[in-house]
């Protein structure tokens, strides 16, 4: 499911860039033209199926991909659905003649949101395809530096795991070593109490042994004659 999503999503970038061609090339033609209409219809039902896709990947998003998905994929994959209705909204203005210039759409959101569009050196001698073609390719540069930070997070959720489950390991060889001592120290409690014991009867067995070789010592002499 998540490779399909970004899939489409693929295939949506490419739908858009497909109609903002074709937005270009519309004005090639006068407004009264054939030709002009002929586009315009055109742009405007690839506008529609481009919407309804948007809408089904939001679906899924929400739906389906969004348990599966760690909170910064999930994130990222908002802002990428943001970006395409972006997009949408201003390819849709242009179609329309209600909102700004093409390329000054494409400025303004190339500026990361300036008030006003700004052309710069890189973007003063660049049409309106080429000022979209150079626009995707930043957007792909930050899709990939923040699928790099995905990955960054990933191995460090691992090794925090790992390192979690070493000290798990250390902890569990901790206590059986705390038990291991506790037994030991109650078998040499046993063992010197049992000691103790056996010393005491073995003292009461030697005395008793002196007390009889005197009585018979003195039985002994007491029936010598004198």
């Amino acid at each position: 499911m998540s490779e399909k999503w970004l899939k489409e999503h693929e295939n949506l970038q490419k739908l858009l860039q497909k109609a903002n061609q074709s937005l270009s090339e519309r004005a090639k033609y006068p407004k009264s033209s054939s030709n002009y209409n002929k586009i315009s219809n055109q742009i405007k039902n690839q506008l529609g199926k481009i919407e309804i896709i948007i809408n089904g990947l939001e679906r899924d998003l929400d739906e389906n991909n969004g348990s599966k998905l760690t909170y910064l994929e999930k994130n990222r994959r908002e802002n990428m659905l943001n970006k395409l209705r972006t997009s949408l909204k201003q390819i849709d203005q242009g179609l329309k003649g209600d909102g700004p210039s093409q390329k000054d759409s494409l400025l303004v959101d190339f500026e990361a949101f300036n008030s006003q569009p700004t052309e710069t050196e890189e973007t003063i001698n660049l049409n309106s395809e080429q000022l979209s073609v150079q626009h995707e390719k930043i957007i792909q540069s930050q899709d990939r530096g923040l699928e790099t930070l995905s990955h960054v997070v990933q191995n460090q959720k691992r090794i925090a795991t790992t390192i979690g489950s070493e000290v798990d390991r250390q902890n569990d060889l901790i206590d059986s070593m705390g038990d291991k001592m506790d037994n030991l120290n109650e078998r040499l409690i046993k063992e010197t109490r049992n000691t103790r014991v056996i010393m005491h009867k073995s003292g009461t067995c030697g005395l008793w042994m002196i007390v009889l070789i005197l009585l018979i010592a003195i039985i002994i002499i007491a029936a010598i004659p004198i």
